[in-house]
């Protein structure tokens, strides 16, 4: 049956050493901005007590001080921050992407087709990469927000320090992040998520086509920072008159690195790599003789 098929490639996408080591990493890449985070608040907030007792006022800066400004998805300025949503498709490309390659050269995928056939196998493969990528990308962020939580308090953003925030009324899902700023958190990390899953996708998708498990892994990564390397080098110039983010390593980040995104620009490159992966790695693998 499909449902024990897609057990068995979930459990091996998410129990296994790969895996592992892209979470681990992305949690302490994900320490680049922490720390910084944590010391530049314990300053801030040192700073404005100090203010308060001297004039004996409350200081009116301190609403600046929140959590959804100093965690990692909150802040595009630090290390970490950077980092981190630069190397989200290496990130998520590592823990299924090496061990497919690995189990068509060993003959382990042939018998699988014969096994539970063909469509069984080719779904639930793209389904199990799917997931270990999204997780992948998702955990260490999820683990920076939840520990950024235990020392700065969730204060609602003010719009009237929109420049502390850096997302402004032309931002991607703003009116969200100054009403509801847990449910903009979570809508961002789904995003993630679901770029997350796609982008690890793209290893399933050329594996077919590229055979060296080295490249297959590495490729993803290449594709989404040449077309950033695109974007900044002929996009945003004053002759194209484009000042719109488009490039998913920019975008991923729930604080605008630069330019804003929009939902449109989100959906086209969701859609695009969905159709793009889907259609070369389960119809294309049904389809496709693997002998």
């Amino acid at each position: 049956m499909l449902w024990n098929t897609l057990k068995l490639e979930c459990k091996k996408a998410v129990h296994n050493k790969f895996f592992l080591t892209a979470v681990l990493t992305g949690i302490a890449i994900t320490f680049l901005s922490l720390i910084p985070m944590l010391k530049s608040y314990a300053d801030d907030m040192k700073n404005h007590m100090q203010i308060s007792e001297e004039f004996g006022l409350r200081n009116p800066l301190m609403p600046m001080e929140t959590l959804f400004n100093h965690w990692i998805g909150g802040e595009p300025y630090t290390p970490g921050s950077a980092d981190y949503f630069f190397m989200f498709p290496l990130l998520v490309s590592i823990p299924y992407g090496w061990s497919y390659c690995s189990e068509r050269r060993s003959g382990y995928l042939k018998n699988m087709v014969v096994r539970a056939g063909r469509m069984r196998c080719y779904l639930s493969k793209y389904i199990a990469l799917f997931l270990s990528g999204g997780l992948a990308m998702v955990i260490p962020l999820l683990f920076n927000f939840l520990l950024a939580a235990m020392f700065i308090p969730a204060v609602m953003p003010d719009p009237s320090y929109i420049t502390a925030y850096g997302i402004g009324s032309s931002s991607f899902m703003s009116m969200i992040f100054y009403s509801h700023p847990f449910i903009y958190v979570f809508l961002y990390l789904f995003t993630d998520f679901l770029f997350g899953g796609l982008t690890a996708c793209l290893c399933f998708a050329v594996s077919d086509i590229v055979k060296n498990r080295v490249v297959v892994t590495l490729l993803p990564f290449f594709i989404l920072l040449g077309f950033n390397y695109l974007c900044y080098s002929f996009v945003y110039t004053s002759a194209a008159k484009i000042y719109m983010e488009l490039s998913p390593i920019v975008f991923l980040r729930p604080a605008p690195a630069s330019y804003d995104t929009t939902f449109a620009v989100v959906l086209i490159w969701g859609a695009a790599l969905f159709a793009f992966t889907f259609l070369m790695t389960v119809v294309r693998g049904i389809r496709h003789e693997i002998y």
